[in-house]
């Protein structure tokens, strides 16, 4: 079915106009066909892929199909204000540029729906199923295509609230993991001293320089000075010990171990002694004067880590910093991708949010299809029955010129044919005639031949004939020639 403006003229077989039913001829009790309509109604029909001429003869249809023109052209700018949307998801913005693409795309969605729609028309039920059944099928993935983005739009606060939310969630897990990957050497021992064994391959930050040697250097420090202190305090504790029983037994005190007289007797002497030696061989003293140092160099040490580490930690915060910033910069603006994504996880997580989502997807889907569903529910209109009668007396008029074409062509053939016979039997005739003259002209020859040879053989014989010597005659006018038989 074409437009007014799409309408060609039909012919005959002979190549002479045909023309469209006279008054009285129409459907309808014999009304003339009405004038054609030059309102805004006209352009609407238009979309819907209606011949103005053809309906004119049932004007009462205009309004219907005004309305499906009014349907598809609706489902056009739905379909726009989608890809609106869409775009300006997908390039962060919106921007001049994107209405190129956006009237394209209208476009096509009118010129699609256009086509499913005057595509189908006529009055047989299964033909116009097996057509619109396909269609509403193709209908049906388009609403799909155009609703998803109106639905992103409907949802795009929370939608856009949720990617904030795990931009920030990603950036803190990243602070998290990079601070725990790379610990501060000589930490208080509330924190971890070491990075944990697994998951930091990727997070790992490398230092041009770090405290570490002077850290381990101020472990086995302390670890030294420790074993020190308890080594001097052992000491310290025997040597007292024997001091004070040194003591008691040469003041006289009565007990076990102790003979209870006063004076510097040989137990007395001998433990005296004992603390001597003990004292001379354990110099606690000098430890002491070395422990002391060896905490001085501590106290030093102490305060070179203090400044590593505030430097190390400086330094690291400032790479973990970068490593974020990095990550905040991969961020941008809110994809498509990611709206999909979020509107996912937001679904999972909230049962209403699933239904609603399905009602407004189905909502702008049976909107898209609703050309294709008027159609379909519209049932055979008059039009419909008006458009069957063209097409049919099309296919005939087609036909009979096809067959009248064919006969034409073929009696040409036919022609053409006997021609070609004809002067081929020709030819075949002058070719035998040919022959039979070359084969009169040598018969005559040969003739000719065999009188001259009878007038000779005469002529010989009146001559006279010689017998030659071995019995055969000889023929004088025969150049001596021996042609006969013996006497």
């Amino acid at each position: 079915m074409t437009s007014s403006g799409d309408q060609e003229t039909r012919r005959d077989s002979a190549g002479s106009p045909i023309p469209e039913p006279a008054a009285g001829g129409g459907v309808g009790g014999g009304a003339a066909p009405a004038p054609v309509d030059p309102g805004p109604g006209r352009w609407l029909r238009v979309l819907a892929g209606v011949d103005e001429q053809l309906l004119s003869y049932v004007p009462t249809e205009r309004a219907r199909y005004t309305a499906l023109g009014g349907v598809v052209l609706g489902t056009a700018v739905i379909a726009a204000f989608s890809m609106w949307n869409a775009l300006v998801a997908v390039t962060g913005g919106a921007h001049v540029l994107i209405l190129l693409p956006v009237l394209v795309w209208a476009l096509f969605v009118l010129n699609l729906d256009r086509w499913l729609v005057s595509s189908s028309a006529g009055t047989q039920w299964r033909r116009r199923a097996s057509v619109l059944l396909p269609r509403l099928l193709v209908a049906i993935f388009f609403g799909f295509v155009i609703a998803e983005p109106l639905v992103l739009r409907i949802f795009g606060t929370a939608i856009e609230q949720h990617i904030r939310d795990d931009r920030a969630e990603q950036l803190r897990t990243l602070t998290a993991k990079l601070t725990a990957c790379n610990p501060v050497p000589g930490q208080p021992a509330d924190q971890p001293a070491e990075r944990p064994a697994e998951g930091c391959l990727e997070y790992v930050i490398s230092f041009p320089a770090t405290p570490a040697g002077v850290t381990d250097q101020l472990t086995a420090l302390r670890t030294a000075a420790a074993d020190l202190d308890r080594q001097i305090a052992a000491d310290s504790a025997e040597l007292e010990e024997l001091n004070e029983k040194a003591r008691r037994e040469c003041a006289g005190d009565s007990g076990p171990g102790f003979t209870g007289r006063v004076g510097e007797g040989p137990n007395c002497r001998r433990l005296r002694g004992e603390a001597d030696r003990f004292a001379a061989s354990h110099p606690i003293a000098q430890d002491k004067v070395r422990l002391t140092g060896m905490q001085q160099r501590i106290a030093l040490l102490e305060g070179e880590v203090r400044q590593g580490n505030e430097s190390f930690e400086q330094v690291r915060d400032e790479r973990i910093e970068e490593r974020v910033a990095q990550m905040r910069s991969h961020h941008g603006a809110i994809g498509m991708l990611e709206r999909f994504q979020a509107l996912h996880e937001l679904i999972n997580a909230n049962p209403v949010l699933f239904v609603t989502t399905w009602l407004i997807r189905i909502f702008f889907i049976l909107i898209d299809c609703l050309p294709v569903l008027v159609k379909l529910f519209n049932g055979a209109t008059a039009y419909d029955r008006l458009v069957d009668e063209r097409v049919n007396s099309a296919i005939r008029i087609y036909s009979r010129a096809t067959r009248g074409a064919e006969v034409s062509i073929l009696e040409e053939l036919n022609v053409r044919q006997y021609e070609a016979e004809s002067a081929a039997r020709q030819e075949r005739d002058r070719i035998d005639l040919n022959a039979r003259i070359h084969a009169a002209d040598i018969q005559a020859g040969l003739d000719r031949a065999v009188d001259k040879l009878a007038n000779d053989l005469r002529r010989g014989a009146r001559e006279g004939n010689r017998p030659g010597a071995d019995g055969r005659t000889t023929y004088p006018h025969l150049n001596g020639s021996r042609v006969g038989s013996d006497g």
